[in-house]
């Protein structure tokens, strides 16, 4: 199944606007209800503590770890990791509700800028599987899901955006509408079997989203 299949059955569950405005944004942003998998399993990572209240995205990869980058568990960017205690995954959240909440009981750093969070417990939704493929042919479709700042109480998929290669240290470039609150955000890959995460979204270098692939391998030897 197509991402463009997959979304157009997602529209049909398309969370409703708050006021007057469209489920898709001018970007081609396309607003979904977090209702089935994949979506369910991806959810708002807030981290609030004295002065400090701010989000990214984070992706189960196992009944209690999620995916997502470093650089969110460190809110005042000195390099120490927030209180687990103050950290709060939310699957499937969507304007104030969600499908599970757990709180961080830990962190396992995996590379530059991307980590996984243990959870207090485990969430009894399914976990999205890591690509372990080859890397893919520059233009190669992607998907980009994830709790962007300006529409931070919805998900967002960018359903049309595509892989553009690798910066020396092996980083990916993408083109997908990604902005501050999707840090963390999985890009998929549509694959026979379903969609699998290929990369995270952690910012952007002269415009051009800047992405972290992830070892499955790593990841199961973790699980």
């Amino acid at each position: 199944m197509t991402v463009r299949i997959l979304l157009l059955l997602a529209a049909v569950l398309a969370v409703a606007p708050a006021g007057p405005g469209p489920a898709i944004a001018r970007d081609g942003r396309v607003t979904v209800a977090p209702d089935a998998h994949p979506w369910a399993s991806i959810g708002r990572l807030n981290v609030a503590g004295y002065r400090i209240r701010r989000h990214c995205t984070a992706t189960l990869v196992s009944p209690d770890l999620v995916l997502t980058a470093h650089h969110c568990l460190d809110p005042i960017g000195q390099g120490e990791w927030a209180d687990p205690s103050k950290v709060h995954f939310l699957a499937g959240y969507a304007r104030g509700a969600f499908k599970a909440h757990r709180t961080a009981s830990g962190y396992i750093p995996l590379g530059p800028d991307s980590a996984l969070v243990r959870l207090s417990a485990p969430i009894d939704l399914p976990a999205i599987p890591i690509y372990d493929g080859p890397l893919p042919a520059s233009g190669a479709a992607l998907a980009q899901a994830g709790y962007s700042g300006d529409r931070g109480h919805v998900l967002t998929v960018d359903p049309a955006c595509s892989f553009l290669g690798t910066r020396s240290g092996g980083q990916w470039r993408h083109n997908c509408e990604a902005v501050s609150g999707d840090s963390g955000s999985p890009l998929l890959i549509d694959r026979p079997e379903g969609l699998s995460i290929a990369a995270i979204h952690v910012g952007r270098i002269d415009g051009t989203g800047d992405a972290e692939p992830v070892s499955a391998a790593r990841i199961a030897a973790i699980r």
